[in-house]
C-alpha cells in the first residue's frame, strides 16, 4: 500500500500532468540519449569483432605503407592518408613466406585485365593474383566446385566472388565455363560463398574478385606483381608476436631500413579497435549524461515554480497539523516519482529508438540493461539532489503569510 506522502505526491503530478511532463522531460532525453549511445557503441565493437575475429586472431598482415604512426608514447595513430603505392614485391612475398615460424602465406596481387565472356565485359570488381591456400588463411570456403591447387600455380584458372559469378556469367554456378582475360582463356574452377566481411583488404569487395594463380597473375602483368597485401599464419599462435616481429626484421632489412610497410595483427587490431571505441562510446555517454543533470535542474526549477504556486496548499496543510518534514518529504517523494517515471519512459523510448535504428540502417545496437540500470539509477539520485532545495523552501513556508497568499 502507499503511504501518505506517495499519494499526495500522486495526486499533484497528475494535478498538473502537462508540468509534470515538461519536469521530467529532460530526465527522458538524458536516459533515452545515454542507453542509445552506448548501444550504438556496444553495437559497432561487437560488429567490428565478428568481423576480425572471423578471420582468426593468428592472421598476420602486410600491406604496403604506413597505416599506423606510432607517437612518442609510442600509441598507434592510424594514418587516412598513408601512401599506399606498390612498396611490396615479389621479393617481399618470398621473405614472408620463409619467414621462420610461418605456417602458410598468400600474396594478393592486383592484375590489370578485363574478365570478358559471351560479349560481356565485367569492369566492377577486381582481378587478384593469388596462392592456393588464401581460403585457409581466411577461413573462408569456395561453396560451389573448388579452389585452384598448387599443381595449378601457373595455369589459366579462376575462382570468383559470388557477384562476379552472377555478373560475368548470369549465373551462380558456372563450374567449367571459361571466359577470356588479355586474350587468355580461363576455365572458372569454383566460386566462393557470399562473403559478410572483407578480410581487412582496403577498398575492395571479394564479392566482386576474380581470383586467378599468383604466377598466371604475374605473367597477365608482363612480370611485374603490384602485391597489395600479404597474409601469412604461423605455425604455433603463441608465438605469433616473434613470428611478426621476423617477418618485420626481415622487410627491414629487404627495404634498407626503410620502414614503407604496415604489419598487424587480428587479434591486436581487434584490442586497439575495441579499447578505442569504447573510449569514444565513453566519451559521448558522458557528453550525453550532462542532460540528466540538466533535466535535474529542470526539475529543481519547475518545482521551484510549484512550490510558489501551492503556497496556499501548504498554508492550509500546515493548518491543519503537517510538519515541516512532512512537507519537505512531500515534495522530496514528488522529485523522486518523476525521476523514476521518467527515466522509465526515457528506458522505453531508447529502446523504441534502437529498433527504429536496427530496422532502417546496418547497425546493430547492443543493449546493456546493467547500463540502462545505472542511468536510472543516476537519474533517481539527480532528482533526490535537486528536489531537496524545492522540497527545502516549501517547508520553511510560514502557515500564517501561506493562508494569505492568493
Amino acid at each position: 500500500m502507499m503511504n501518505g506522502d506517495t499519494k499526495l505526491a500522486l495526486h499533484s503530478i497528475k494535478t498538473a500532468k502537462w508540468r509534470s511532463l515538461l519536469t521530467m522531460l529532460g530526465i527522458i532525453i538524458g536516459v533515452a540519449s545515454v542507453i542509445v549511445t552506448v548501444s550504438l557503441g556496444e553495437g559497432v565493437k561487437q560488429q567490428v569483432s565478428n568481423q576480425l575475429s572471423q578471420f582468426g586472431n593468428d592472421l598476420i598482415t602486410v600491406r604496403p605503407g604506413k597505416s599506423f604512426n606510432p607517437d612518442q608514447n609510442g600509441v598507434l595513430g592510424i594514418n587516412l592518408f598513408s601512401n599506399v603505392s606498390a612498396t611490396l614485391t615479389d621479393k617481399d612475398v618470398k621473405i614472408v613466406e620463409k619467414s621462420d615460424g610461418v605456417k602458410i602465406s598468400a600474396p594478393l596481387s592486383i592484375v590489370s585485365a578485363v574478365p570478358r565472356y559471351d560479349g560481356r565485359e565485367f569492369n566492377k570488381g577486381l582481378v587478384i593474383g593469388t596462392s592456393y591456400n588464401l581460403p585457409e588463411l581466411i577461413n573462408h570456403k569456395v561453396q560451389y566446385g573448388s579452389f585452384f591447387t598448387v599443381g595449378e600455380e601457373g595455369r589459366n584458372v579462376a575462382v570468383l566472388g559470388s557477384k562476379a559469378a552472377q555478373e560475368l556469367f548470369q549465373e551462380n554456378v558456372p563450374i567449367g565455363k571459361s571466359f577470356q582475360m588479355r586474350g587468355e582463356e580461363f576455365i572458372v574452377r569454383g566460386v566462393f560463398s557470399e562473403f559478410e566481411n572483407n578480410p581487412v583488404t582496403p577498398g575492395g569487395d571479394y564479392n566482386n574478385a576474380v581470383f586467378i594463380p599468383y604466377t598466371t597473375g604475374k605473367t597477365l602483368s608482363e612480370g611485374n606483381a603490384q602485391v597489395f597485401q600479404i597474409f601469412a599464419k604461423p605455425k604455433d599462435q603463441n608465438n605469433l608476436d616473434k613470428v611478426t616481429r621476423t617477418i618485420h626484421d626481415g622487410l627491414m632489412t629487404a627495404h634498407d631500413q626503410q620502414e614503407d610497410f604496415t604489419i598487424f595483427t587480428q587479434g591486436k587490431t581487434l584490442d586497439e579497435t575495441s579499447y578505442t571505441l569504447s573510449l569514444i562510446t565513453a566519451m559521448i555517454a558522458g557528453v550525453a549524461g550532462i542532460s540528466l543533470f540538466v533535466g535535474g535542474i529542470g526539475i529543481m526549477n519547475i518545482m521551484l515554480v510549484s512550490v510558489t504556486e501551492r503556497t496556499r496548499e501548504i498554508g492550509i496543510r500546515k493548518a491543519v497539523g503537517a510538519t515541516n518534514r512532512q512537507i519537505m518529504r512531500q515534495f522530496l517523494t514528488e522529485a523522486i516519482i518523476l525521476s523514476i517515471v521518467g527515466s522509465i519512459i526515457g528506458v522505453i523510448l531508447s529502446l523504441v529508438v534502437n529498433f527504429v535504428i536496427r530496422m532502417t540502417t546496418e547497425l546493430e545496437p547492443a543493449v546493456d540493461f546493467r547500463i540502462a540500470g545505472i542511468a536510472v539509477g543516476v537519474a533517481v539520485i539527480v532528482g533526490v539532489v535537486f528536489g531537496i532545495a524545492p522540497a527545502f523552501r516549501a517547508s520553511r513556508k510560514d502557515p500564517i503569510d501561506a493562508l494569505r497568499y492568493q
